[in-house]
């Protein structure tokens, strides 16, 4: 019997890395009883080896948090010390909040969870080294190549 293949596949999702260019990934336990979701930015947290979710300008941004389709419940998120895959560099998949265009400065707003390409605010922060890599519409995934620089100030 043939093998079967559907072709319905979405070719990434968010947090997943979208294809195989060169990528380097860290490793943390997050911080904190505020959980973190898959495709969103991380700081170092206040212990050694820990992460904390991005919450202001002026923070160390260390990536972008990959997905992890083992964790032992359901949901797209990180908590308390779970160990969190950061994408230092690479191209991620991200949940977009507004259209954005190909090759803008990539924003991740605070509140909202997720990527725009919108004006810098109090709650819509630059995160240097992030840039969108095609176009995309608002509540679809999107696709970021990030390449971490030190240092990273969130503004």
């Amino acid at each position: 019997m043939p093998i079967t293949y559907s072709n319905t596949l979405a070719a990434y999702a968010v947090g997943r890395r979208v294809n195989m260019e060169e990528w380097n990934a860290i490793t943390r336990s997050l911080e904190g009883a505020t959980p973190v979701g898959f495709g969103q930015p991380v700081i170092a947290g206040t212990a050694a080896h820990t992460c904390a979710p991005l919450t202001a300008a002026a923070q160390n941004v260390l990536g972008i948090t990959e997905a992890d389709p083992t964790l032992p419940r359901p949901g797209d998120a990180y908590a308390q010390y779970d160990n969190v895959p950061i994408c230092e560099s690479g191209v991620i998949g991200v949940l977009l909040g507004a259209n954005v265009t190909k090759g803008a400065q990539a924003r991740f707003d605070i509140t909202n969870k997720n990527w725009t390409g919108a004006a810098a605010s109090g709650t819509v922060l630059t995160i240097p080294g992030a840039q969108f890599d095609e176009a995309g519409s608002s509540g679809a995934v999107g696709k970021v190549r990030y390449r971490r620089p030190v240092p990273s100030l969130s503004a």
